[in-house]
């Protein structure tokens, strides 16, 4: 398995692109949690493919989980699954593509209202997240999702093709949409990018 094909979760920790070095941990947190209560060791082969068409081969690497108590803070399934995948997602889009993590988006829960994403990307040189007047500029968009076990091909199908639809909320950016969803149980991640005006083009052509 080459080098570059291998994520640590505990890269989190240092913080991503522009986000809170705190907020990141987290991910990272859940992530660990999610990975181990579905049965995997602390590194674990994961499939990566963009809508059912495989792209390459990862490994997911992580420390043990020392306290119980770090599970009892995590019992809401919902946002365990939501956060571990945003802590995967956060890394494979600052390995694997240009871009890095600048934003976060406003949520409108109203139905077809929104963005339809999760967060912005910007590009990874000169990047200044403290420079009010010169912020990072939103060059990508990215939407993530966690399935928690017990999961299914069907399920994880329905979620990849729900989540790409959604994005399209936004095309009105112009700007390309990552779509990431971590499956936990087997493990395996789609990881699609796909342009507005539906023209597609797989994660596989981006430079990695």
């Amino acid at each position: 398995m080459s080098e570059s094909n291998i994520i640590e979760l505990e890269h989190l920790r240092n913080g991503i692109g522009c986000l809170d070095v705190d907020h990141c941990s987290a991910t990272c947190r859940a992530a660990q949690i999610a990975l181990t209560e579905a049965g995997h060791p602390v590194s674990v082969i994961c499939e990566v493919e963009d809508q059912e068409k495989p792209l390459f081969t990862l490994v997911l690497q992580w420390t043990e989980l020392e306290k119980l108590s770090t599970i009892r803070s995590w019992r809401q399934r919902q946002r365990l699954g939501e956060w571990a995948a945003e802590g995967i997602a956060f890394l494979m889009v600052d390995k694997f593509t240009p871009f890095t993590v600048v934003d976060q988006s406003e949520v409108d829960t109203r139905p077809g209202r929104g963005t339809g994403i999760d967060y912005y990307l910007g590009t990874k040189e000169s990047l200044d997240c403290e420079d009010e007047d010169d912020f990072p500029q939103h060059l990508a968009r990215l939407e993530v999702s966690g399935i928690l076990p017990p999961s299914s091909s069907s399920i994880f199908k329905a979620r990849v093709k729900k989540k790409i639809k959604q994005t399209k909320q936004s095309d009105s950016d112009g700007t390309p949409a990552f779509i990431i969803v971590v499956e936990f149980e087997t493990p395996l991640v789609n990881f699609t990018q796909r342009m507005p005006e539906n023209d597609s083009k797989t994660a596989s052509q981006e430079e990695r």
